[in-house]
């Protein structure tokens, strides 16, 4: 009996295995939008996302809250230092191999100089940089600190900024002439906080990668590899797609009841329909949509022009409907114009990204730019803007509601407008949502003509 008991005794004093889940893993990121940034006081981003459906695919839930928030350079040491630790979104490179264990990847990124277009600058090498008075922003232990280390820039040159929206603004007042960081978020930065993009331009790549969860090389070997298949899972899963577009009646915007309406989006609501998928549908500003299909996997953004600048961003659905641009003044203006030339002189409104003013732009005039079209209306009757460049629909449609009477001046261009999605769409469900669309029209007659879409109701 006494055997027995000591036996039993020993079993208990044995250390038990307890299977390791992702949830003992410690996170740490930092603000870096697109893939992991806080807005209305959530942490949220394309690795986030990843995240969290790697730990679904492990049977648990991401507890987003426990994610660490923290600057690039304390959560870079922190990783370096702590067992079980992962930094994220990390650009893997050959100077960090051997410094973390890697899962991934999460997505390509491309780090950069960037400099404003009116400074002209032109680098062919490092050289070249090296006997220039150029000066560099960069982030502690950033990417791009690291690369213009290794490649020998001069460190005099390099301005060490507080985070990436200090040294944009460093960038954008002139107190740097150049700022090394990740191109995708640096033009994510210029989109949210009001900057325009179009002012800015790369002049040197530093380093072209991919970015991935960054372990601390003594993390306990079993995590590191649940964590790798359950990124791989999630990787090869196809989420449903996600459709943003702008404020822009009569083809897509805000209704009455609050939902997401207009005849692009009726017609392409059908499209999902028929196609047997599922779309979640989004309005923002146009900025930062296009900037959201550009970046993010999945990721579509109507209605937009299919320009010579965009063809190679996207993967093309379409043509959805075709668009008039035309030049407005207020009924009772006495501005007469029968083209672009006869607008010189006078204060021209158009809204960001948008390729009517980028059309008109190209023609050497300057706009005065909002964030959305239908603050257009408002400037033109607050005597801020003498002439609306704008499409003829939207115009017909806002002045309606808003009881604004227009004079339309000339049109001056005439384009379809098209379902442009990030190019990670597979070609497979390219072609089966173009297929569908091509169906549709059909069965629908042709595509619908303007005045047709003017005549839908809600």
């Amino acid at each position: 009996m006494r055997n027995w008991l000591l036996l039993l005794l020993l079993i208990l004093a044995l250390p038990t295995h307890v299977q390791a889940g992702l949830d003992k893993l410690r996170f740490i990121t930092e603000e870096y939008p697109p893939y992991n940034y806080v807005q209305n006081g959530k942490l949220q981003g394309i690795a986030l996302e990843l995240l969290e459906r790697a730990f679904a695919f492990e049977g648990r839930q991401l507890d987003r809250g426990s994610v660490e928030i923290l600057p690039w350079a304390r959560g870079y040491e922190t990783v370096l230092n702590t067992p079980n630790s992962v930094l994220f979104s990390t650009t893997r490179t050959s100077a960090r191999e051997e410094l973390f264990h890697w899962v991934g990847p999460i997505s390509a990124d491309r780090v950069v100089l960037m400099a404003r277009k009116s400074s002209a600058i032109q680098i062919d090498s490092i050289d070249a940089l090296n006997q220039s008075n150029l000066r560099i922003a960069v982030i502690h232990e950033d990417i791009g600190a690291q690369r213009l280390r290794e490649l020998g820039v001069d460190p005099s040159r390099i301005i060490t900024a507080l985070n990436n929206t200090t040294a944009l603004a460093m960038l954008e007042a002139n107190r740097v002439d150049m700022w090394a960081y990740s191109e995708d978020v640096a033009y994510w930065l210029m989109d949210t906080h009001g900057y325009d993009r179009n002012a800015f331009e790369d002049v040197y790549i530093l380093n072209e990668a991919y970015l991935y969860f960054a372990l601390n090389p003594k993390t306990d070997p079993e995590l590191t590899a649940k964590l790798q298949t359950a990124v791989n899972k999630a990787s090869a899963e196809v989420p449903s797609l996600k459709f943003v577009t702008e404020e822009y009646p009569p083809y897509n915007y805000l209704n009455e009841k609050g939902e997401i309406w207009g005849t692009a989006t009726q017609l392409l609501k059908r499209l999902i329909e028929h196609s047997g998928l599922e779309a979640e549908f989004q309005l923002l500003p146009w900025a930062r949509a296009i900037t959201e299909a550009e970046m993010r996997e999945n990721t579509c953004v109507y209605s937009a022009t299919r320009t010579h600048e965009r063809e190679p961003l996207f993967k093309w659905i379409g043509p959805l409907v075709s668009n008039q641009w035309a030049a407005f003044s207020l009924a009772s203006s006495s501005i007469e114009a029968s083209g672009l030339d006869d607008l010189s002189g006078l204060r021209l409104g158009s809204f960001r990204e948008d390729a009517v003013g980028r059309y008109v732009q190209d023609q050497g005039h300057n706009l005065i730019l909002a964030t959305a079209d239908h603050e257009n209306l408002d400037r033109l009757n607050a005597d801020l803007i003498d002439v609306w460049i704008t499409g003829v629909a939207a115009a017909n449609y806002l002045a309606d509601r808003h009881s604004v009477s227009l004079k339309k001046l000339f049109v001056f261009n005439e384009v379809p407008l098209y379902l442009a999605c990030n190019r990670s769409l597979s070609s497979d469900l390219h072609q089966k949502m173009q297929t569908t669309l091509d169906i549709l029209l059909q069965q629908e007659g042709e595509a619908l003509s303007l005045n047709q879409y003017n005549e839908m109701k809600e």
